[in-house]
């Protein structure tokens, strides 16, 4: 799949109708969109983005969601039509803005109609949709400023679809053109993307692993799980055992409840959250005003004040984080003798179940033998006399390779990926674990000593209270602190909600199984439910195969991807994929087999890990769709950049458009070795704030 054009229309800084063509040129697969800070590249790579998603760019775009959060979706729709269509709009008479809402657009209404609506365009040429003839796929969303209403159209080879039409736009994008989960992948911010490199705790944790599981087509088999133990419950509902199908559809009526509680709750926490962190920095700025209007200290003191402690409140943040993460593993650190003996047993026990599966396997393996062999001999004239000695001699033979494995007690179920992870937590705990935690103790208590000590300073400064403009700032000030011990006490409630809600729900969950499986079924059900119990058995062994697959699959990718691009030769020995069905976490050892901290490596260094890691998920997903990229080069040095350039931005994708700052991300040296791939360059020119494209000669970019 290759973008043919991109048109906005009125579309925030864009007024007017801008497009983009990208035309196809062999072996060249790059395009240049560059311009000045504000100008709006990151705006058209947003644009894409509400092109495609909606109000779902929430879930892929941080910035986007915390915006949301703030002012809601409805007003951010209304803020996005360019100001000098808005201002044309806004000079319409109340009147015709009622008529127009009440009974639509007339035919004198056309020029009103063209400054009130704004829209994003796509289209997309070798698109495959199975089953549909497809040359060219184009999809428009627009949103109407006086109406206050989103449409979505989609043309296929121009015209609409009924395939477009019966599961509906959204559904039709995330299926057939891009997966919201995976769309990260596809447009990011080579800034932002070091985040990856980050994934600490464990909700990040789990967002990977969402986003991992959805790129290597592994959630659809979950999902196909899911749908079949759902059945067997339906069958259940449906029971003539009158009592347990009572008290089962009690119980998945009390969990439906809770799973609406917990995710209300969520929603609530976050917006609180959001609205906390608003209140927060209105707080500062306050006090900032405060010592700035009040205080005998300098402008240029208080600002280095400041930011030294915005700094280390940063490190703070970064500090914790890390400590969270090594408290996880505390309980094991502290077990001493029993983490030995624990790891002894799980040892024992996957040596037991290893040696278990290998006896299967060989005895499969002869038993299939014995059998063919046997149908070999009935198919051969001989003797009957002689046919039974060698059918005898061949059940010996069986007899004699057959195998149990290794005998012994087995206290644990597991598998190798779960294995692994246990191995892994205990040979981390044993070497770098003790070492790595008293250094960041350290680190993290000198760090607060130092946020402190310049927190107090800037609050101890003296202000005189007694000046009218201290006294307006003050009041106003003590009105948001106010506000935020209300939502911190709020915020509290609600956390204190959740996880009682969440232990609740474990509970009935767990009482649900029990009960299901006492519930009688009907005759007519058995056979169903039966085949539906055999069926999720498979996939759970399915599932656990292809995560093993997928697993090793992309550990050789991200080693490969990640030496490649680091200056140091065999700079990962090996790179191991931790993953559950909820939780995932890819760790680095070197060639001795020591673990890498990510913390440990530096910026550019981490943009190049979480460079490896998307382009590995992206080869393994086969997913081909264009990949856009703001900051290309952003903390990069000239041997990276050099790296990038010639390796990964040639192959990561048939089209690769980039959005880079000249001379600052992107030098006439970087150009120059880009220059063979480049296909076309564009510059965003802005005149009186209006922002628009202007094609150029790649030759002079830099003129």
């Amino acid at each position: 799949m290759i973008v043919k054009n991109i048109t906005l229309y009125n579309y925030r800084l864009y007024y007017g109708e801008n497009t983009i063509r990208f035309k196809e040129k062999d072996g060249k697969n790059i395009f240049l969109i560059t311009g000045e800070n504000g100008f709006g590249k990151t705006t058209f790579l947003h644009s894409l983005l509400w092109c495609l998603f909606g109000k779902f760019i929430s879930e892929i775009d941080e910035e986007t969601r915390k915006e949301f959060m703030n002012i809601g979706y409805p007003k951010v729709q209304k803020s996005s039509l360019n100001i000098h269509a808005r201002e044309k709009v806004d000079e319409t008479d109340a009147d015709t803005v009622t008529r127009i809402r009440k009974s639509g657009y007339e035919v004198s209404d056309k020029l009103i109609k063209d400054n009130a609506q704004y829209h994003v365009s796509i289209e997309f040429s070798d698109v495959m949709i199975p089953s549909v003839p497809c040359n060219s796929l184009k999809i428009t969303r627009s949103y109407d400023y006086i109406t206050e209403k989103e449409s979505v159209e989609i043309l296929i080879d121009g015209h609409a679809n009924e395939l477009t039409m019966e599961i509906g736009p959204d559904v039709f994008i995330n299926d057939f053109v891009l997966n919201r989960d995976i769309a990260q992948f596809f447009f990011f911010d080579s800034e932002r993307i070091v985040s990856l490199a980050e994934t600490k705790t464990k909700a990040e944790r789990q967002k990977l692993n969402s986003a991992y599981n959805e790129v290597l087509g592994v959630k659809k088999y979950e999902d196909l799980k899911n749908n079949l133990e759902n059945l067997r419950l339906r069958l259940r509902r449906k029971s003539s055992d009158i009592d347990g199908r009572n008290k089962l559809e009690a119980l998945l009526k009390k969990k439906e409840s809770l799973q609406r509680s917990l995710e209300k709750g969520n929603e609530n926490s976050q917006e609180l959250s959001a609205n906390l962190d608003n209140l927060r920095r209105q707080n500062e700025e306050y006090q900032v005003r405060l010592m700035r209007e009040g205080s005998k200290m300098t402008i240029d003191e208080l600002k280095k004040l400041e930011t030294l402690r915005d700094v280390t409140k940063t490190k703070d943040i970064e500090y914790k984080k890390s400590i969270k993460t090594f408290l996880e593993y505390a309980p094991f650190a502290m077990t001493g003798k029993l983490l030995n003996q624990a790891k002894a047993q799980v040892e024992n026990d996957y040596k037991i179940l290893k040696s278990k599966k290998n006896a299967e396997n060989q005895n499969e393996i002869v038993g299939n033998l014995t059998k063919d062999f046997a149908l070999m001999l009935s198919n051969v004239e001989i003797p009957l006399e002689t046919r039974n000695m060698l059918v005898e001699q061949l059940d010996g033979i069986r007899e004699r390779y057959m195998t149990e494995g290794i005998s012994g007690e087995q206290l644990l179920e597991m598998d190798k990926s779960q294995y692994n992870e246990i191995m892994s937590i205990y040979n981390n705990i044993i070497s770098t674990y003790k070492m790595e935690f008293e250094r960041l103790a350290d680190d993290y208590k000198k760090n607060k000593q130092i946020l402190d000590r310049t927190s107090r300073k800037i609050s101890s400064m003296q202000i005189d209270e007694s000046d009218d403009l201290i006294k307006s700032i003050r009041l106003k000030k003590n009105e948001i602190e106010g506000e935020i011990k209300k939502i911190e006490s709020r915020l509290r409630n609600i956390h204190e909600n959740i996880g009682s809600t969440n232990a609740e729900y474990i509970k009935i969950s767990k009482e649900i199984a029990t009960l299901s499986k006492r519930v009688s079924l009907n005759d007519k059900d058995v056979k169903k439910d039966e085949l539906a119990g055999q069926l999720i058995s498979e996939l759970n062994v399915f599932l656990a195969s292809l995560r093993e697959q997928k697993k090793d699959s992309l550990e050789r990718r991200i080693k490969g991807i990640l030496n490649s691009l680091m200056h140091k030769e065999d700079f990962v020995g090996s790179v191991e994929v931790v993953s559950t069905e909820d939780d995932m976490d890819i760790r680095l050892f070197n060639i001795a087999g020591v673990e890498i901290s990510k913390d440990s490596l530096s910026k550019g260094e981490q943009q190049l890990y979480a460079t490896a890691l998307l382009k590995a998920l992206v080869d393994e997903s086969g997913v081909q769709f264009p990949v856009f990229i703001d900051s290309p080069l952003q903390k990069f040095d000239k041997s990276h950049a050099n790296k990038i350039i010639q390796e990964f931005y040639p192959h990561i994708s048939k089209q690769v458009i980039l959005f880079p700052l000249l001379y600052k991300e992107i030098t006439p040296v970087e150009l120059d070795a880009m220059k063979p791939l480049v296909n076309a360059a564009y510059f965003i020119k802005n005149d009186n704030g209006r922002s628009y494209f202007e094609h150029t000669d790649v030759e002079r970019l830099m003129k």
